[in-house]
């Protein structure tokens, strides 16, 4: 049994894999800004922590939650994140910004705060990335940008710990959940929705975050990049 601290844990993916962990038994904390979403995830069955990973006092006091109440962190599942999508010549600096706090400063706060402790635990870093972690596409470059620092940020992990601790990136393709409808972008909508609402599943990627939490002894499976087939 594994005490694992998701972000990103109120909704989506964040949501299905804290479920999928919890039923195979191990200790999930989940940390969001929704309250009530986070207790409705949580069924009186996990541990929960509002918070927003830009922020460093919420995420230190989550991290230090899930000492309190598990005991210690052997997994952090760095998820929370967020993608605005609109050509380059129309979009908002402010949404840049908010895309590079959230997914790349996010999961700084997040590992900075219990590195040290997942290396003395032998424990396990796992980073949501994303088909745009390897690829640019149209209309999202700032968001591929934030995505290939988080494959860098693993990378630098296995690099300089690789003998001592996991370190995962998934990287999904389109999955069906609410992170396209955070653009704003009506005509990007309209072409993009369909794409998302006929990809993954959250419970396909939750699949993938139980495989490789639960890989036997001695394994260590770096990335998996999964995406809509037949």
């Amino acid at each position: 049994m594994k005490n694992i601290l998701i972000t990103g844990g109120s909704s989506g993916i964040g949501a299905a894999t804290a479920k999928a962990l919890q039923q195979r038994g191990h200790q999930v904390l989940i940390m969001g800004r929704n309250q009530a979403n986070l207790e409705k995830v949580s069924e009186g069955k996990m541990h929960v922590a509002v918070g927003d990973v830009r922020n460093i006092e919420d995420c230190n006091a989550a991290i230090e939650k899930a000492r309190a109440s598990m005991g210690g962190i052997d997994v952090l599942i760095n998820n929370a994140g967020l993608g605005f999508f609109d050509p380059l010549t129309q979009a908002k600096l402010e949404q840049w910004h908010e895309m590079v706090d959230t997914n790349i400063k996010g999961i700084l706060n997040m590992i900075h705060g219990c590195l040290h402790e997942i290396i003395e635990r032998k424990g396990h870093i796992i980073n949501l990335g994303s088909v745009a972690s390897h690829h640019v596409f149209p209309n999202s470059g700032i968001y591929c940008a934030t995505k290939h620092a988080v494959l860098a940020i693993s990378e630098s992990l296995k690099v300089e710990h690789g003998k001592n601790i996991r370190i995962t990136t998934i990287c999904p393709g389109a999955v069906n959940t609410e992170f396209i409808h955070v653009t704003q972008n009506e005509s990007l909508l309209k072409e993009y929705i369909p794409n998302f609402e006929n990809g993954l599943s959250a419970d396909h990627i939750a699949a993938q975050m139980v495989h490789v939490i639960e890989a036997p002894t001695g394994v260590n499976i770096s990335e998996i990049i999964i995406r809509p087939g037949v």
